[in-house]
């Protein structure tokens, strides 16, 4: 049994590969309808609901393995070193403190989208994709830094 264990995320990667190639392949391959936007037809693929779709379910699943995997993590270092479980514990509200302050940069004004008739382009969904997009700006000018910063440390280490 343990051999089977030993070898699961390995399988479970190569089937959710495939089903992601099979998707993928019907949605390139699998033939389109042609849909009427602001009086232009538009081809739309079949698979379209199909792809977003899988794409939600391996989201949803990269984020439940990793809140698993951390708080497993978590536990375990805690229970080694609590001051080290606590100096996570400051990592994760860190994180929080950067989505709160994405979340009140962005703002819930309509944004006015050529050919979108729908309404979740305004409000809460509309505050939530700026959210999304601070926080990757945020995020992506502090690992710069971190590089930045470990170079630096590096060098004045090894003097």
């Amino acid at each position: 049994m343990s051999k089977f264990l030993e070898k699961l995320p390995t399988l479970s990667l190569w089937v959710l590969f495939a089903i992601s190639i099979v998707i993928s392949l019907l949605f390139l391959f699998g033939g389109s309808e042609e849909v009427i936007i602001n009086n232009n037809p538009w081809d739309q693929p079949l698979y379209t609901d199909a792809l977003l779709n899988w794409s939600y379910i391996l989201l949803g699943l990269a984020i439940l393995i990793t809140i698993i995997v951390t708080l497993v993590q978590f536990i375990a270092s805690f229970k080694a070193n609590p001051k080290k479980g606590l100096t996570s514990v400051g990592v994760v509200i860190l994180f929080v403190g950067v989505f709160v302050v994405s979340w009140f940069l962005g703002t819930g004004d309509t944004l006015y989208i050529i050919g979108y008739e729908g309404t979740d382009n305004s409000g809460f969904w509309a505050q939530f994709t700026d959210m999304c997009v601070y926080s990757m700006y945020i995020l992506f000018v502090a690992t710069i830094l971190t590089i930045f910063a470990t170079v630096i440390y590096s060098k004045i280490k090894n003097k």
